[in-house]
């Protein structure tokens, strides 16, 4: 399923960089160096994952997709398990990527990805020496159950949504850091549950993979009249023994903002556009606006579209609902964005985003209304400030 491994590269021998031409040099008799023509050799031995003893299946085979290429690695005939790949193209950049995976009758296959790196700094020969051992779960074995108990100040929260991502960034072996060979995706899948009247959810087993990355995250929640924030966990390795852990939820109260914070944002999804450019958030608190007139905006990636600038806040209009609560910014365009429809490249707008400046508010409620906050300063209940920009027209 997983393996670790550690690049091991011979010390360096004193070398002169060599130009964006990749010709070779040679300082005090050094070995020639040519960064655009530089090779890995990889390998390790396959384990089994549960014993820690060498795989020993004469159907043992590891295999490294190289472009139109399948290499099948070889194997040491006295040292069952171990297996090795020689002349992997490299990268001084990291940006070379092979499948690789392991198989052998009994066990799980595990594919993954490699990424042979140079360390120009490290090199000798031409030549990087990788080290990655796999370890295979034998069929039939599967995860066992993960159960989360969410809490709030003792208490357990019901009703939240909690999601088990799989991290598909850490399925790429990594030369020059610790790392695993880990399923890739298509072999996990991102999973959700509802806590129940405990605050409790559980993942069954079945569902998850062996030696499968993921990250833990509960959405925000009103529990009680109390609004929970994102909930965010460091990643976590499915392994074979069963797993019950607390989750500690912390409340919205941002201590400068008097208990004001953005409850909803129409601009959450980075990559979903907005024809209009309006943007809506949705507040804790009622508020006025302040110095309304000030409010503007600015455009990234225009090509025809121009914003009204003919006076001061003449480039956005601004409303707030009679509750105070939602507040509400569309721009003004003297000339309108044109959207990609598939053969007006020179004309369209391509990507283009409106950014919103200077939105300021107050409390409604009397007691507060000394105190003025940036609407794009405010927490969100995801944990984070606001974003203060809307796509308005897609990428193409």
């Amino acid at each position: 399923m997983t393996a670790f491994w550690k690049t091991l590269c011979v010390s360096t021998v004193a070398v002169s960089l060599v130009g964006c031409g990749g010709d070779e040099s040679t300082s005090n008799n050094a070995v020639p160096t040519n960064y655009h023509n530089v090779t890995a050799n990889l390998q390790g031995t396959v384990f089994d994952a549960i014993t820690g003893q060498r795989v020993t299946a004469d159907n043992l085979k590891v295999v490294l997709v190289q472009g139109g290429k399948y290499r099948t690695a070889g194997k040491n005939k006295n040292y069952v398990g171990d297996y090795y790949i020689d002349n992997i193209p490299a990268s001084t950049a990291g940006n070379y990527e092979f499948r690789i995976e392991a198989t052998a009758d009994g066990y799980q296959p595990v594919v993954s990805t490699y990424t042979p790196y140079v360390d120009i700094n490290s090199l000798q020969d031409k030549k990087v020496w990788d080290l990655g051992n796999f370890y295979l779960f034998p069929v039939g074995m599967t995860a066992p159950d993960y159960t989360f108990d969410v809490m709030y100040d003792g208490e357990p929260v019901v009703g939240a949504t909690v999601l088990m991502n799989p991290q598909t960034n850490s399925n790429t072996l990594n030369t020059d850091t610790d790392a695993r060979f880990t399923p890739s995706l298509g072999y996990q899948g991102s999973l959700t549950a509802t806590t129940d009247a405990a605050g409790q959810v559980t993942f069954a087993g079945s569902s998850l993979v062996l030696g499968g990355y993921y990250a833990v995250t509960v959405l925000p929640v009103a529990h009680e009249g109390v609004q929970l924030g994102r909930y965010s966990s460091t990643t976590l390795t499915v392994g074979t023994a069963a797993i019950q852990q607390s989750i500690t939820m912390n409340e919205i109260v941002p201590g400068s903002a008097n208990g004001l914070y953005v409850v909803s944002a129409s601009n959450t999804d980075s990559n979903e556009f907005t024809s209009g450019g309006a943007l809506v958030l949705e507040l804790s608190r009622p508020v006025t606006l302040v110095e309304e007139a000030q409010i503007g905006a600015s455009l990234t990636n225009a090509n025809n579209a121009t914003l009204d600038n003919g006076t001061t806040g003449s480039d956005v209009t601004v409303t707030v609902s009679t509750d105070g609560l939602t507040v509400t910014l569309t721009p003004n365009f003297s000339v309108p964005p044109v959207a990609f429809n598939g053969s007006n490249s020179a004309d369209a707008d391509n990507g283009l985003e409106v950014n919103y400046l200077n939105a300021f508010v107050r409390l409604a409620d009397d007691s507060d209304s000394a105190s003025v906050f940036n609407l794009f300063s405010l927490i969100a209940t995801t944990g984070a400030t606001v974003d203060n920009s809307v796509l308005v027209t897609p990428y193409f």
